[in-house]
């Protein structure tokens, strides 16, 4: 727990005098532990809204905080660095030009951890991420299913969808679509902070950090982390947000928006019957 919260290569955990143990010593235990911690806790305390009583839930917290109606959580990827593997080194270069797993990362109003998806390289979009994920299927399944209601919300490099808002490019100014784009603007930054808190509380995947395991332990560590913070937002464990240290946002690709002819409607309904 020491070395996820400070993220010291182990050095502070290792040359601990109450521990006297070897750093490789503390390396095994930090895999072992966050395994346990993965395999026994994770189904537990990351769970994605499935029901209506649990997505009616949050729509209300976004709906009474931002004004923006039907959402059920905020979705965006952030880059965890990584020493570079063995394998497949160049599909872990990300566009800043150093190794890195890309973390999907989806939260609700609460800084909560819905869902986390360790999986993929760091050259790899977030839209492609978004599209092979589970909750993407999901999402698609319940809309197919009958559910008009229900989305995430995106920034625009995520593509335009039944179950995913993204803003509008280029509204004009004083327009309804305007008017859209800044309640989403509101609503959507909890997963800001959220990439920002989780790094916080959790120094190991902090930008200036580099994991130094393979990209499936990596995995595991970062899970491990997602589950602690949760564990702290239900006890409501705050963090010193004025001392918090920058976390530098994601780039955004706005020429990345893509929508098929359901999104673009939905969107559009959307925007008819509560931005007027």
């Amino acid at each position: 727990i020491i070395f996820l919260g400070h993220g010291a290569y182990q050095k502070v955990v290792g040359h601990n005098f109450m521990l006297s143990m070897a750093q490789n010593t503390v390396s095994n235990c930090i895999q072992e532990i966050s395994h346990l911690i993965v395999h026994y806790l994770s189904d537990e305390w990351i769970q994605f809204p499935t029901t209506e009583e649990e997505k009616l839930a949050i729509k209300v917290k976004f709906r009474e905080t931002t004004h923006f109606p039907g959402v059920i959580g905020a979705v965006d990827c952030t880059h965890v660095a990584i020493i570079a593997p063995r394998e497949e080194e160049h599909n872990f270069i990300n566009r800043k030009g150093y190794h890195s797993k890309n973390i999907q990362i989806i939260c609700d109003y609460n800084l909560k951890i819905l869902n986390i998806n360790p999986q993929f390289a760091g050259a790899t979009h977030d839209a492609y991420i978004w599209r092979n994920s589970e909750v993407h299927q999901e999402l698609e399944r319940c809309y197919l299913a009958g559910d008009r209601h229900s989305w995430l919300l995106g920034d625009s490099g995520y593509p335009q969808q039944p179950w995913l808002m993204t803003p509008v490019l280029n509204a004009l100014a004083g327009s309804a679509e305007e008017r859209y784009n800044t309640h989403h603007a509101s609503a959507r930054n909890c997963i800001e902070r959220c990439n920002g808190v989780f790094k916080q509380r959790f120094r190991c995947v902090l930008g200036e950090r580099t994991l130094r395991y393979s990209p499936e332990k990596v995995g595991n560590i970062v899970v491990a982390c997602a589950v602690l913070h949760n564990i702290c937002t239900d006890a409501r464990l705050e963090l010193d947000v004025e001392n918090m240290e920058r976390i530098i946002p994601n780039e955004v690709n706005v020429n990345v928006q893509q929508m098929n002819e359901n999104g673009r409607d939905a969107r559009r309904i959307l925007i008819e019957n509560y931005f007027q």
